[in-house]
């Protein structure tokens, strides 16, 4: 299991990519009107619309990870091709777990 990155909700993804690549010098890996993602000192940080996702962490998994502890999970497809579930830790956290191609 590896960190992933970790999701703020965002209330303009524009206006989000762009203050933390002015600001923090963010590199932009990705961005539409729903979603960004950028990269800060080697941490992924997306920005998220509240009504598709919520606030999170996530962890970067293997099949085999999946399997074995995530049984009975459903894991959705997004729009870049990779697949994820969402659990709740004890305090209702949301943690995200991505399937990743590769042996971790």
């Amino acid at each position: 299991m590896n960190f992933d990155h970790v999701a703020l909700v965002s209330k303009n993804i524009s206006a989000s990519v762009e203050w933390y690549n002015t600001n923090l010098g963010a590199a932009v890996l990705y961005q539409d009107e729903t979603w960004g993602l950028v990269q800060v000192a080697n941490v992924k940080i997306a920005f998220v619309v509240s009504h598709q996702h919520p606030p999170h962490i996530c962890f970067e998994v293997s099949e085999k990870y999946a399997e074995a502890n995530l049984a009975g999970k459903v894991f959705k497809k997004h729009r870049d091709g990779t697949e994820s579930c969402y659990i709740k830790d004890c305090d209702g956290n949301f943690i995200e777990f991505l399937k990743c191609p590769k042996e971790i």
